[in-house]
This record gives structure tokens, C-alpha cells and sequence, in this order.
């Protein structure tokens, strides 16, 4: 039953998304937007899923968890060639809510993305 909302192609589709904007604001900027990114890909990902608020908000929280885990690795790589690895473990609580926040941004733009998509095909949206 839960394999019929879990839709991968989008899922993957934000992970490479969010990856890249990740890789373009911190790195080539030196901003840092990912909270932002999050948001944005994750509604892109609720949008692309469609359906109800349920599948917009499991596939939210999936693309969360996986876009999460990669961006923090990414994080503490980039920690570790800076220099910065005898501070990890005081660094370690940040990551960690940072990994939370993004989690909860996801099912949050998730839900979002599913709302929009409903809306689209009330005012006029064609269904695929």
C-alpha cells in the first residue's frame, strides 16, 4: 500500500535539484541558502507528486531524509578540508538540527506543493 505514494522519480529529481543549488549559493557565493532551497525543492517535489496532502507530505518528509542526510555529509566534508575537524563533535548539534529543520521543511513544502497542484486543477490546470 505505501509503495503506490511513494513516488521516486521526483524524489530524485529534488535530491539533484537541491544538490545543486546547495552546491551553487554555498560554494560559489558563499551564501548559505539551503533552508530556502528546501522549501522551494520540496514544493516542487509536492507539486510534481500531486494527489492528496497525505502523498505530498510522504514524499516531502523521503525527499527530506535523503536531500538531508547528503547535504550534511556534503557539510561535514566540506568541514573537514577547512580545516574545521577537531570541532565536529561541538558542531555536531547544529548538524543535527539543521537535519531537522530541512526534514521538517520538506514535509512542510511537500504539503505545500500538493495544495498547489490542487488548485492548479481548479482553475483550469489540464490533467495528465
Amino acid at each position: 500500500m505505501i509503495d503506490n505514494l511513494i513516488r521516486w522519480k521526483p524524489i530524485f529529481i529534488g535530491v539533484i535539484i537541491v544538490l545543486a543549488l546547495y552546491i551553487i549559493s554555498s560554494l560559489l557565493s558563499g551564501l548559505n541558502t539551503t533552508l530556502s532551497d528546501f522549501l522551494l525543492v520540496s514544493t516542487v517535489v509536492g507539486f510534481m507528486v500531486g494527489g492528496k496532502i497525505k502523498n505530498g507530505m510522504i514524499n516531502g518528509a523521503i525527499f527530506g531524509v535523503i536531500a538531508g542526510v547528503i547535504v550534511t555529509l556534503v557539510m561535514v566534508a566540506l568541514y573537514l578540508l577547512q580545516g574545521y575537524g577537531a570541532y565536529l563533535s561541538y558542531m555536531a548539534y547544529s548538524l543535527v538540527l539543521y537535519l531537522v529543520i530541512e526534514i521538517i521543511l520538506g514535509v512542510i513544502g511537500g504539503i505545500l506543493g500538493s495544495l498547489v497542484k490542487v488548485e492548479a486543477y481548479k482553475y483550469g490546470l489540464k490533467n495528465e
